[in-house]
């Protein structure tokens, strides 16, 4: 079987869903570091509070990922069918799903917010200031689920750029916003992290706003209206449930076991975690363009399975099994060359915090190879196989049964240092990466479940 695939429209397809995704994703990062940026200007213990306060945001994101990802497989596959009615019904269910569990997350955040600070820190300087965000950014999370789900659900039958529209437009409402309440520019009162959060809730309801006018009013391939909410889907639960709940799970155990990764973290000190916080920002930047690929894997490959073409979508598989390589080292390069630059953006942290950033960037140069590889494979060709129990099985028994109490060990009874503690913690991507592409290179991951 060749490595690349000899046809042109493949690369076109492949570029016209991955260039706007990686825009978007792009656009997302800007957020963040803009976010990252402007709290790192107050001090140290503000970016440390936003940071850990978010990790709750981030398990939302997770599971909006995990329900809209696993909805997106079925989609993808009868979008190559050609059946517009069971991708509706399936739309109406993800909504549903992620309203109940968004508004979860928001009472979370809104009645305990204290509680949760205090599993990831015991410093009460930050606990306080993760108070004040939480309790103004719950009110967000319905918004951002709702959104997610819009914006994920037409990905699989290849509307992407109206997520580029999304994404900008947040980014200029959030900057604006954040740089007026932050530090109380234009006769605003100065809010610090309360103005951050404040900008964060109304860049959501821009999201949410235009999103919902697209998908009801100007989205014409499925044409998803009210009616359709209203549905009775019971019938399809059963294909629903079986391709989302493997992928949820997956993505919930993935965010604890991300979750204990931050409590380490976190009990080893506010530097490592500002550190740490600098450094995702920057392997933000450096993912953006691999989760475009990722995303147009899971789409091309879906959308293939479901024309019947089999051959033709391991063909395709093996060339994305490359292009992952390929963009694993353009992505240990540009982490190299970038981690300087980063610190240039950080004036006010101290020179220890940012040594530390220096080491993680060299740590985590290698284990970007490894993540580009597994977002290809796993989030990729395995999930729009329908192998999604594949991908959970493996996610789980290296995160749980290997990084995560080698993290406790070295981190809280070895003693090792920081950038030791983050190797070890991460070194579950290097093994699941090597036995998903021996699953992918087996082709055992291929199942039409429309047939089902």
């Amino acid at each position: 079987m060749k490595l690349f695939v000899r046809d042109g429209t493949f690369y076109k397809t492949l570029v016209a869903i991955a260039a706007p995704v990686a825009l978007q994703n792009l656009i997302t990062f800007m957020v963040s570091m803009m976010d990252t940026i402007m709290i790192g200007a107050l001090g140290e213990v503000q970016l440390s509070a936003t940071s850990i306060a978010n990790q709750l945001w981030f398990i939302l994101m997770e599971i909006c990922f995990g329900v809209a990802g696993g909805a997106n497989v079925i989609s993808a596959q009868y979008w190559g069918k050609g059946d517009v009615g069971i991708i509706r019904r399936i739309q109406s269910i993800t909504y549903k799903t992620l309203l109940v569990v968004s508004v979860l997350c928001s009472c979370i955040a809104l009645f305990l917010p204290g509680q949760f600070m205090s599993v990831f820190t015991t410093d009460q300087g930050v606990i306080e200031y993760g108070i004040q965000y939480l309790q103004i950014i719950g009110f967000s999370y319905p918004l951002y689920a709702l959104a997610s789900a819009g914006i994920m659900q037409l990905r699989s039958i290849g509307t992407v750029k109206i997520s580029v529209v999304v994404y900008l437009t947040s980014l200029v409402v959030n900057t604006f916003l954040n740089w007026v309440l932050i530090f109380g520019n234009l006769g605003a009162p100065r809010m610090e992290v309360r103005g951050g959060a404040l900008a964060t809730c109304v860049a959501r309801m821009f999201e949410f706003g235009i999103v919902t006018f697209y998908v009801f009013k100007v989205e014409d391939k499925v044409k998803f209206g009210l009616k359709d909410l209203r549905a009775n889907n019971r019938h399809l639960y059963k294909m629903y449930v079986s391709q989302v709940v493997p992928v949820t799970c997956n993505e919930m155990l993935w965010v604890v076991g991300s979750t204990m990764v931050s409590i380490v973290i976190g009990r080893m000190g506010t530097q490592f975690v500002a550190a740490n916080s600098i450094y995702s920002v920057l392997n933000q930047l450096v993912m953006v363009s691999i989760f475009g690929v990722g995303s147009a894997t899971a789409t091309i490959i879906g959308n293939t399975i479901g024309t019947g073409e089999y051959e033709m979508a391991k063909e395709r598989s093996v060339t994305f099994m490359v292009i992952g390589a390929l963009l694993g080292v353009i992505g240990t390069l540009l982490t190299l060359a970038l981690g300087p630059v980063m610190l240039i953006l950080y004036q006010n942290i101290p020179e220890a915090t940012k040594t530390l950033v220096s080491q993680l960037t060299v740590v985590g140069s290698i284990i970007v190879f490894f993540q580009a590889m597994a977002v290809v494979s796993m989030m990729g060709v395995l999930r729009a196989g329908g192998d999604n129990k594949f991908v959970l099985v493996a996610d789980v028994i290296f995160m749980w049964c290997i990084s995560i109490p080698l993290g406790f060990l070295t981190g809280f009874k070895l003693g090792w240092t920081p950038p030791a503690v983050y190797a070890v913690l991460k070194c579950d991507e290097v093994l699941k990466t090597l036995i998903s592409a021996v699953r992918v290179f087996r082709f055992r991951w291929l199942q039409d479940i429309t047939l089902r």
